[in-house]
């Protein structure tokens, strides 16, 4: 996890505290917070477990409990703890987007997608929550569907190279290597050190017996530090 979203997170939950429900931020959770920026987890969660003592009825504590729980693989606890956060405040965002994602990681698919289809009720201009309904659908292989969602998420962000990629993949398996390898590319020119959008628009360009391309873009997920000798001997002669 970077820095600049650790950064982003307290920003968040401390921009939380001013919500209609006004949830106290008091010291305990101040002190949190700055534990959470210096990656001291343990000493944050007893911050937040002494917010939450002080006032049974802080969604931000338990938020910043689950988010705690989530940045430590403890997933179970995540959860328990972000559903406490959005009992309190059926309408917290964070914590709905926590809880989705978590859902999504221990590949609990139903619930992502409640909570992320939520989420974007509240914030309909939220792409990441597109993005995740997109993700969704594709583990569900319902790839015409995560299209429309991954559209939808491009409409709130147009310079977001793993939706193109996610994009071009549910592509290939609606057998579109064409616009596969166009979605590919919008994904390079975002980000063009993405190894794994080179891997794959190569692969979409062997399909077709593109084969010099593909050499071209095998070599290049090579250079980026994907494995790719065994495409390179056979098509790269």
């Amino acid at each position: 996890m970077t820095k600049t979203y650790k950064i982003l997170i307290i920003i968040f939950s401390i921009i939380s505290c001013t919500q209609k429900t006004q949830q106290p931020c008091d010291d305990s959770f101040i002190r949190a917070n700055n534990y959470v920026l210096a990656s001291d987890f343990e000493n944050a969660k007893k911050e937040f477990e002494k917010s939450i003592k002080a006032d049974s009825k802080n969604a931000n504590a338990f938020y910043g409990l689950g988010y705690t729980y989530s940045v430590e693989g403890k997933y179970e606890k995540a959860i328990e703890n972000y559903t406490k956060a959005i009992e309190i405040d059926a309408k917290f965002k964070l914590a709905l987007f926590g809880r989705g994602s978590i859902y999504y990681v221990v590949g609990d698919y139903d619930n992502s997608e409640k909570d992320f289809r939520e989420v974007t009720e509240l914030m309909p201009n939220f792409s990441m929550g597109y993005l995740y309904l997109g993700n969704i659908k594709s583990q569900k292989a319902d790839f015409e569907s995560a299209l429309i969602y991954f559209d939808k998420a491009l409409i709130y962000d147009k310079k977001n190279s793993t939706t193109y990629y996610s994009k071009a993949i549910c592509q290939s398996y609606l057998n579109k290597p064409l616009d596969a390898i166009s979605s590919l590319k919008k994904s390079i020119e975002i980000n063009p050190k993405y190894g794994m959008a080179y891997f794959y628009k190569a692969t979409f360009e062997h399909q077709l017996n593109l084969n010099d391309e593909a050499c071209k873009d095998f070599k290049m997920a090579e250079k980026l530090g994907i494995t790719t000798q065994n495409s390179i001997a056979e098509f790269c002669k």
